[in-house]
């Protein structure tokens, strides 16, 4: 299985809102668990409207979360991504 590298995530204020209020993950939790971490598995998806976008599966908190990151434009080494969400998928 491929892996992604992470380098840098930007990460919106709105987004960072979200990801708290809807689904209690914190923006900290998110970089903790995938800014510079090797071996990180994840699948490409593509969306009809939101466009293509990795899927990466982390652990936050001793639970799974699922990642949504898109790739930044311009991005000469490929490892700087936007986050999309990340939303816990253990009960």
């Amino acid at each position: 299985m491929e892996s992604v590298w992470v380098a840098d995530l930007k990460i919106s204020p709105a987004t960072a809102e979200k990801i708290s209020q809807k689904h209690g993950v914190h923006e900290d939790e998110v970089r903790q668990a995938i800014v510079c971490v090797q071996g990180l598995p994840y699948v490409w998806h593509d969306h009809e409207t939101r466009g293509r976008r990795a899927i990466i599966e982390a652990i936050v908190r001793e639970k799974r979360v699922l990642i949504v990151l898109y790739p930044r434009p311009h991005d000469a080494y490929g490892d700087s991504w936007s986050l999309g969400s990340a939303y816990p998928i253990d009960p």
